[in-house]
Order: structure tokens, then sequence, then C-alpha cells
């Protein structure tokens, strides 16, 4: 199982992986390191955009604050993905907020060494915009999430995403999580009270759709989870 502290078991982004293992490695070169600690602020919403974030260990949580204060979590990103391209590559400011989901390290690219980067590289330009899409796909679905009423078909398609995005099938064909995401995470994602998804999350244990291990969840069965997202 992945430590979401440590992150050892490091996903790669469409960005990344466009690149010749040659081209990566000095990418990376160019790179600083920043350290940073649980719930720390990465940066907000309209904040200048003058930075590419490679994470390589931890996790950050992507979020919105509406003026009336409500926040609705957009997405958790973790080892081996990109953070900060769209402000970076339109030179304008932050589109939502980044904070420190769990203790995290990330590698720090200036937009100048980016573009300098890019500019003679056109296939990797094509799959930082392919990321783009995904990334805006992503943020669709995470809002369709929150504007369903059922609050067992909001979790049940929250946890499929999460298990779309951080599981890894077993031996036995179950899928296992490898993040740790509390029920207040889910919460967040859902736009569900704790107290709610904790029922919810109780209810699919009974029904042999999930199983915890210690704080660990494992879906056990994904097509019946799949299937819950519509009612």
């Amino acid at each position: 199982m992945m430590d979401s502290d440590t992150g050892d078991s490091p996903r790669n982004s469409a960005f990344l992986d466009a690149l010749t293992p040659e081209d990566r490695s000095e990418l990376l070169a160019l790179g600083h390191t920043r350290d940073y600690k649980a719930g720390t602020t990465i940066f907000m919403r309209g904040d200048p955009g003058d930075t590419l974030y490679v994470i390589e260990e931890g996790r950050v949580e992507i979020s919105l604050t509406s003026l009336g204060g409500r926040r609705s979590v957009l997405n958790h990103m973790g080892p081996g993905e990109i953070l900060g391209e769209i402000a970076l590559l339109d030179n304008g400011t932050r589109s939502a907020d980044a904070v420190a989901g769990t203790k995290l390290r990330m590698l720090a690219l200036s937009r100048a060494t980016i573009v300098r980067f890019l500019t003679s590289r056109p296939d990797t330009t094509m799959a930082l915009i392919a990321g783009l899409c995904g990334r805006v796909r992503e943020a669709v679905g995470m809002f369709e999430l929150q504007t369903q009423i059922n609050a067992r078909a909001r979790v049940a398609r929250c946890l499929t995403i999460m298990a779309s995005k951080w599981g890894a099938e077993d031996e036995n064909g179950d899928v296992r999580m490898e993040v740790t995401l509390s029920q207040s995470d889910i919460g967040e994602i859902s736009g569900l009270a704790r107290e709610n998804v904790n029922r919810q999350i109780k209810s699919m244990v009974e029904d042999g759709i999930l199983r915890m291990e210690g704080r660990t969840m494992v879906v056990t069965d994904l097509e019946a989870l799949e299937e819950l997202c519509d009612e």
C-alpha cells in the first residue's frame, strides 16, 4: 500500500509520459525542490501563476471557495502529476486554491524554463494540452457529483472516481485505495457532512461493496459501486 505521506508509488502525467527519458531528466534537473507541511497553502485563486510544480511525494488538494464561503473540492493530486500548468501557460493567475493534503515535496519549475523547453518540443506541448483537457473533465465530473441529490449515489460516485485515480487491483480482483482518504475528505469532495458519509460507507461495507482494513479502503465489488452512482 502506498503511504500518502511518502508517495512511494508515483503516477505519471500525460505531460511527463510524453518526454523521452533524456528530456525528462533534463527538464527535472532544471527544477528546485520545495517541501510543505500538511495543511500549508501552496497558492490561492488569483495568485500569480509563474511556477509549475511536479509532485514528488504526498498529496495536494485543489478547491474553490465561493463568495459565501462554501468550499468545493475539485481534485486530489499525487506523485508524478503536474500542478499549476493552466496559469503558467496563459501567463494568468491561479484558477483555484492548492493546499498540501499531506506532508508534501514538489519540484518547482519557472514559467520561463518551461516555455523555453516546450518551444523546441511540439509533441510535448500537445501532451500538456491533453493533460489540461483531462483536468477539465475531472473538474466537470466533480461538479456533477455535487449536484446529485441522493447521498448514497454521491458517495458511490466519489469512491468510483477515487478508485479510478488512486486504486490498484490486487490478486483477488479487489481495488485497494493507495492513498488514505478520511471521511472528512470524502465529505468535502461529495459535498456531504462527515456523519452522512460515515452512514453510507457503513452501509456499503454491510452490502459487501467495500471492506475496511484499518484506514485503508478496499472496493470488493466495483461493478456494484458503479451501479450505485446512478441511483
